[in-house]
């Protein structure tokens, strides 16, 4: 017997499928530990170019990076179980219409846009490991702390449009009150400007939120079987 979703019963008690919804609050843990690490104690891009020279020549500086480009990748891995429980719970909600298109959408390119950002600032700051005597070329520093700030940020016009179609969905969900839903709507908004900084946080208090109501929802629903 399967569920209106189509996801057969038995699928429901594989580990990494129950657990699903609560890749949006892994995601947010690890992207903020993957950042601390890459960029936690590194030097201002903008400093003196010698400044930046001696700490990216630096392996073990280099090394942080790389660890920190890893462990916010691993994050984009929960998301994207996040964003498929997501969609099932706003498919359950509002059906196969556009609501369930614009989440998938939505959260599918802001995923991109991370991993994106992400891997064009660790290849460059890393890239002393394939030069001659492990030149650091200060430019190219620089250019890939903004790279990864901007194309970061040009995501959250993704992730505000996967916020405000699953959270125009809760309007239909019974329990869910319909000041929460004009929220998620508020925050979803937000989140188009995310180039000011302070919307990344909006977004991330949106996926934690999100995550432990679709949970809820996951484990209530199979309470019922």
């Amino acid at each position: 017997m399967s569920e209106a979703t189509g996801t057969p019963q038995a699928a429901r008690r594989i580990p990494l499928v129950r657990w699903a919804a609560l890749g949006g609050v892994a995601y947010v843990v690890l992207f903020i530990v993957g950042t601390a690490v890459a960029h936690g104690g590194a030097v201002d891009t903008g400093a003196a170019p010698a400044k930046i020279i001696r700490y990216y020549q630096s392996g073990s500086h280099r090394d942080k990076v790389a660890l920190g480009w890893f462990i916010a990748v691993l994050g984009v891995f929960f998301f994207i179980w996040f964003l498929a429980a997501l969609r099932q719970a706003v498919r359950r909600l509002a059906g196969d219409g556009v609501l369930g298109m614009v989440t998938t959408v939505g959260g599918a390119v802001y995923a991109a846009l991370t991993l994106v950002a992400f891997s064009i600032d660790a290849g460059v700051k890393t890239m002393s490991d394939d030069t001659y005597h492990h030149a650091v070329y200060p430019g190219l520093i620089h250019a890939a702390d903004d790279v990864w700030y901007v194309t970061h940020s040009a995501g959250g016009v993704a992730a505000g449009a996967m916020m405000v179609a699953a959270s125009l969905a809760t309007l239909a969900a019974p329990r869910m009150p319909r000041w929460a839903s004009w929220l998620g709507v508020l925050a979803g908004v937000s989140a188009i400007v995310s180039i000011f900084f302070i919307p990344w946080f909006v977004i991330a208090v949106w996926l934690v939120a999100a995550s432990l109501v679709v949970f809820r929802a996951h484990v209530e629903e199979d309470a019922t079987y």
